[in-house]
């Protein structure tokens, strides 16, 4: 589906809020102007960055996935002025790599290796080793280039010492349909030299760059757009405020150039929001609004009181051991860090609870499944006085009083909360569409108003709509699908132009476990903008494991393009097994979807994802199947990268809520899925698996 809201955007709101360093060039990466350096970000940073000039102007998301690896996406408009003497007009998507082999020391630099246009056309094609080196004020780099990178004073490649087979560099790259891989290309043919400085001033929040560019632009050149390309550039880098740049250039030795870079740090844990104050016998105010039906005389009944109060859902209790052993069953309903959620529980716990109960068992709960049991060593032997509830309990706590459990079920309890059923909710926001890289307009959007409701006819069985009401609208269908297999979404500017307006979602949705390792969801009726049907998702996550597995099923229609209750002729069956792992290093998940898609071509899809424990996730995918790339297109096969933004660092309580998008470079048809409904349960229980509870044991201590 098309992103909703701009990342850019979003990167800009977060700069009053997350500060973080920012060096990056004009082609996103941290660099120069041009070129790149051996440098790296932060671990975790996400940064935009724009860059306009003559040739071309660059759109680029940078992040930096490990301490060592920075990855690119880049959208480039050439001539972007319309010159009319100018032959070019191009829109280019591209990837970029970078990863750092040394890390500088008191002698030696920094080193890293990169490719440049990994995926894409190769009209940036270029591969790098560099090396840069502080001195004083001054950082200095120095590397050698291939491709672009390598076009200006080239000298015999010094990798035919090991093989006569990188002497000669490919003309083609990224295959006759581009985005594929031109990795037949890689570090081959003659190579150049290119350099550079940056001073940074220690008083003021400026830097001068100067570079010597390899590339000589000879496409460039010969289309016009340059005269000629001088090989030196210079430019004055501003820092208004820390997490944010803006440079001013003199480029090719003609021309002026600009550019704008801001980031986000998605890997810091947000400081711990608490919920309402703990209620006390003598806040005669908070008695006065508790419900009829409370008897706050009753420990479960205070501790219901407090857990609504505070964002969360008490369902049922019962004891263990003689009555030393409080069972709860919680559910999280507005903590975007489930650890916090703990620990708002396990707070009330120790204010509420007789002194009989030595321990407390959460029995939590997310969207009405199962997850882990938290096991909890009371440290208070009595009710804490007002002077404790002000200290917030007080404890600093020790890691062993929380233990991780497998999930288990309350059978018989003791006391249990009536809940109303139907609950009706209801909500009302705007929110866009935004649709990127288009050649003939690289920026279309939508302002709507989104109306959503949600009613829980039962515990687990629940009735979602949403409907959107167009404001602003500027999709057009110039651009039809030449699309030669059946069109499953390269339609979709036809949903977005006749459908302006109309039902999004309307579905019945039912989840539960199977014991404490099956989760399951079922569902039916308008899935999406395009589909209706019904279907059905399995996950086996055994409890303390990194791995897991999945099945999904979906029997499907294509709805009209009005987004009404009228379909279309086309109708098919989608079918995956899938395998997840969570890696051990990174926080990062990869998964394995096989399968049948949404044009009945049958393939693999692959996903990396690093989530981190604030619920930050950003991560890439590619699908492979039998169709071949000329029957796929442009792009030769689907590709993408995915989002996952809380807003939980962003807005003043707590907010489970998020904006998760997936961009693509194109819309295609082959290897396509409903991405909210195929494969998705194990990502969407991250925040609740084992490995992130055990990530976060002492954050869930109350203090």
């Amino acid at each position: 589906m098309r992103p909703r809201m701009s990342l850019l955007l979003l990167l800009c709101a977060s700069i009053v809020i997350l500060p973080q360093k920012v060096l990056a060039s004009d082609f996103g990466g941290v660099g120069l102007i041009k070129i790149p350096t051996a440098r790296m970000a932060r671990d975790g940073e996400l940064r935009a960055t724009i860059s306009r000039e003559k040739v071309a102007d660059l759109y680029n998301v940078t992040y930096q996935a490990t301490p060592w690896l920075e990855a690119t996406f880049r959208y480039a408009v050439f001539n972007p002025r319309g010159l009319s003497y100018s032959q070019d007009a191009f829109g280019d998507r591209s990837y970029e790599v970078k990863a750092r082999l040394l890390r500088e020391g008191n002698i030696l630099p920094e080193v890293a290796l990169g490719v440049r246009d990994l995926l894409g056309t190769g009209v940036w094609e270029g591969e790098y080793f560099v090396a840069s080196k502080k001195v004083n004020d001054f950082d200095l780099t120095a590397g050698l280039g291939w491709g672009r990178l390598g076009s200006r004073g080239q000298f015999e490649n010094p990798l035919t010492l090991i093989d006569d087979r990188f002497s000669e560099r490919p003309t083609e790259a990224g295959g006759s349909f581009g985005g594929d891989s031109r990795s037949n290309s890689y570090f081959k043919g003659p190579v150049g030299w290119f350099g550079g400085v940056r001073y940074s001033s220690s008083r003021l929040p400026v830097s001068v760059l100067a570079e010597y560019n390899g590339d000589d632009y000879q496409r460039e050149v010969t289309l016009n757009t340059l005269e000629k390309a001088s090989p030196w550039n210079f430019a004055v880098e501003w820092k208004p405020i820390s997490q944010a740049t803006i440079a001013l250039s003199w480029l090719h030795g003609s021309t002026l150039g600009v550019r704008f870079s801001s980031s986000l740090d998605t890997k810091s844990m947000p400081k711990r929001k608490r919920g309402q104050a703990f209620f006390s016998s003598s806040e005669t105010r908070a008695v006065s609004k508790a419900p009829e039906n409370l008897d706050l005389s009753s420990w479960y009944d205070r501790l219901l009181f407090d857990s609504e109060r505070s964002g969360l859902r008490l369902n049922k209790a019962t004891t263990a051991n003689d009555d030393s052993v409080a069972i709860l069953e919680i559910e999280n309903v507005s903590y975007a860090v489930s650890a916090d959620a703990i620990n708002q529980a396990l707070g009330l716990s120790e204010i509420h609870l007789p002194s009989k109960f030595k321990s407390v068992e959460l029995l939590l709960v997310e969207e009405n499944q199962l997850a882990p049991t938290v096991r909890y060593t009371r440290q208070y032997s009595k009710r804490p006085n007002r002077r404790e509830l002000k200290q917030r309990l007080g404890y600093s706590g020790a890691r062993d009083v929380v233990r991780i459990l497998p999930p288990k079920k309350i059978s018989s309890p003791t006391n249990q909360t009536s809940y109303r059923y139907p609950f009706i909710s209801f909500g009302a926001d705007f929110a866009t569409r935004m649709q990127l890289m288009d050649p003939n307009a690289p920026f279309r959007k939508q302002l709507y108003l989104k109306l959503s409701s949600r009613i829980s006819l039962t515990p687990r069985l629940n009735l979602w709509a949403v409907y959107g009401q167009d404001i602003y609208n500027d999709f057009t269908t110039d651009r039809l699908s030449n699309s030669r297999i059946q069109k499953v979404r390269s339609d979709i500017n036809k949903y977005l132009t006749e459908g302006e307006s109309g039902i999004d979602q309307m579905f019945l949705e039912y989840r539960n476990s199977l014991g404490t390792s099956f989760h399951y969801r079922s569902y039916a009726g308008i899935l999406e903008g395009m589909y209706a049907g019904i279907g059905s998702e399995l996950l086996y996550e055994p409890f303390g494991k990194r791995w897991a597995l999945g099945a999904t099923i979906n029997a499907l229609k294509q709805r009209g393009y009005k987004k009404d209750f009228r379909f279309l002729d086309y109708q098919t069956v989608t079918g995956f097994m899938s395998f997840y792992y969570a890696a051990p290093w990174y926080n990062v998940d990869l998964a394995i979807h096989a399968g049948r898609y949404l044009a009945r071509d049958k393939g693999m899809t692959f996903e990396a994802r690093r989530t981190f424990d604030n619920g930050f996730s950003i991560g890439g995918f590619f699908t492979r199947t039998d169709l071949p790339a000329e029957l796929f297109g442009e792009g030769s096969f689907d590709k993408g990268l995915f989002f996952k933004i809380p807003f939980n660092g962003i807005l003043p309580g707590n907010s489970k809520n998020s904006y998760a998008a997936i961009m693509r470079p194109l819309e295609r048809d082959g290897g396509r899925r409903l991405e909210d409904f195929s494969g998705s349960l194990w990502f969407a229980r991250r925040n609740v698996r084992y490995d992130a509870f055990s990530n976060n044991k002492s954050r869930m201590t109350p203090q």
